[in-house]
């Protein structure tokens, strides 16, 4: 996750090419003013002087960056009749019990007795590689189901896979250390018939009552119904246009999405064209390169750059990230742990809990300074009221970063001081706040979150829905409604079972190496097939960037 780039012998020709269209323009406006001056009395002469002056200054600046072709054609036609959510025929007050000492049981797995079991048994070694358990459930009604397994573990954050008929469906974490207590995944779309429910390990030793069918309700038309404004009121226009269509095409369709570092100059946009035919439509970009941590190695970055070309020039959307490298004085930075790692917590001597909490005032200094430096680059997008997903402190609760490696109120205060200083005190309104600490502990609160969003990478070829992490998405972060992204991920999903099963994540970001490039050079199919990537860039349901309306002029529907 190095984040220097080169600059490429093509981006060059095309900052040249930029050059001359600017140089052209000049020219073009001295002409016209000097023609002007020979018709025009002395009073309109001065008049005219003024405008053309104005209009020369305006066409003189530079661009922030040129990719590609300025697109002028947009998708003035986009369908936003509602689309209707998959029918839930499962009764309201549906359970079914399935004990697990019923399975069939694979590797280490096996069967043992305990008085605090359901049954008076459980199932316990499913712990590495090879160990399965799986039980077969007669499901009566199609439908979308909460599927609870009752489990206790060594430790409360163990994670294990689940199939349904062979399909990884999601995962769940032990909660329970001395009981059995519940692990609920809900929103899991199930049809009539005879199923296969299994477990395998990804991190084991967990072990397992038995699992529990009851109604699920986790995603329901009002779901989709995000009725509240951007937390900033004084948000830019672009920035609530763009709000504004995120929230119309909520539940409608997914927003196809890529993290590219050289956006339109890059080898995933070439190489993704050229397979599908099609464009993503929201580019991940990120800017850990503006890092003070960075610059005092002598990093250089165009990111921002990138990103106005993408919105201004290609008619995009923009989402970044902060792999924000630690302020130089805390970082390790030797030769295990060299700067450009110094985002993970192995290669940072911050304590963010002292930082945040008045012990480390050197600290908390520098982690505003670097907060300052990082606004004023964002400043140069607001003034051309350029919209930004912005997505800083990211998948805190794994705690591998440093800004993780912390007690959750440490985060939470660190995530609202960012907000209002970049927000009130550097007048950022161009940004739309998006949150995935993923646990919600780690919430910060509505007040300062637009969209709520999460990571996945389930393994290689996994296409589902994820649908339990979106159920658990909508109905236990905050109390408003807020729109659902997929901020990362490293298989594409198939839409079809996206909106087969209510999970109509607002947009995905799959993480470019090595799970859509291998080695920069060609796409890699180890993770999403080439079959499934030009089905989902082709779907009904899924928007490209071709696809996209003026987002600059962009009306809300009605």
């Amino acid at each position: 996750m190095k984040m220097m780039k080169k600059t490429s012998f093509k981006r060059s020709l095309v900052l040249i090419a930029a050059a001359a269209m600017c140089l052209s323009a000049l020219t073009a406006c001295s002409d016209s003013s000097s023609e002007g001056e020979d018709t025009a009395s002395e009073g309109d002469a001065v008049q005219t002087e003024q405008e053309n002056a104005a209009e020369t200054e305006e066409e003189s600046k530079t661009p922030l960056g040129i990719y590609g072709d300025i697109r002028t054609e947009y998708n003035e036609n986009l369908d936003l009749s509602d689309y209707p959510l998959t029918e839930n025929n499962v009764p309201d007050d549906y359970t079914l019990t399935v004990e697990c000492e019923t399975a069939a049981l694979e590797g280490n797995a096996k069967v043992s007795d305990n008085e605090l079991a359901s049954g008076g048994q459980y199932v316990s070694g499913v712990n590495v590689d090879g160990d399965k358990m799986t039980v077969t459930v007669d499901v009566e009604y199609t439908g979308f189901y909460n599927l609870n397994f009752r489990t206790k573990g060594s430790s409360d954050d163990r994670v294990n896979y689940v199939f349904v008929d062979g399909e990884q469906i999601g995962d769940i974490t032990n909660n329970g250390l001395d009981e059995f207590t519940d692990c609920i995944l809900s929103n899991i779309y199930l049809e009539e018939g005879t199923r296969e429910i299994a477990v395998t390990p990804y991190w084991g030793y967990v072990d397992y009552d038995c699992i529990i069918l009851t109604k699920s309700t986790a995603v329901i038309e009002e779901t989709y119904n995000v009725t509240s404004g951007l937390t900033n009121e004084n948000a830019s226009e672009n920035t609530v246009r763009l709000y504004n269509f995120l929230c119309d095409i909520y539940g409608k369709y997914s927003l196809a999405g890529q993290y590219a570092d050289e956006g339109r100059a890059s080898s995933e946009y070439e190489k993704i064209l050229a397979a599908t035919g099609k464009s993503f439509a929201v580019l991940g970009l990120d800017v850990s390169g503006y890092s003070l941590g960075s610059q005092a190695h002598g990093t250089t970055s165009s990111t921002i750059e990138y990103a106005y070309d993408w919105y201004v020039n290609a008619g995009g959307i923009v989402q970044f990230c902060w792999h924000w490298t630690t302020p130089e004085a805390y970082a390790k930075n030797d030769s295990e742990n060299p700067w450009y790692s110094s985002f993970y917590k192995e290669g940072s001597n911050l304590d963010l809990d002292k930082a945040m909490n008045g012990e480390d005032d050197e600290a908390y200094q520098l982690l505003m300074d670097d907060i300052d430096n990082m606004a004023e680059q964002l400043k140069r997008l607001a003034d051309e009221d350029v919209p930004i997903l912005w997505r800083p402190l990211h998948e805190a609760s794994g705690g591998w970063f440093w800004w993780g490696d912390c007690e959750p109120e440490s985060y939470i205060k660190l995530w609202n001081v960012m907000y209002d200083k970049m927000t009130n005190e550097h007048g950022l309104n161009n940004l739309i706040w998006v949150w995935n600490g993923q646990d919600p502990d780690w919430y910060p609160g509505d007040e300062t979150v637009d969209i709520c969003g999460w990571d996945i990478y389930a393994g290689e070829q996994v296409d589902t829905s994820q649908s339990g992490r979106f159920g658990d998405m909508a109905t236990n972060y905050g109390e408003k409604t807020k729109l659902i992204a997929l901020t990362e991920n490293g298989c594409v999903m198939d839409p079809d079972k996206v909106f087969r099963d209510n999970s109509r994540w607002l947009f995905w970001g799959t993480w470019s190496d090595p799970f859509t490039m291998k080695l920069g050079v060609v796409l890699n199919d180890e993770y999403t097939t080439t079959e499934l990537l030009i089905k989902a860039y082709n779907h009904e349901r899924v928007l490209t960037l071709d696809e996209l309306p003026n987002l600059t002029t962009y009306e809300k529907a009605e």
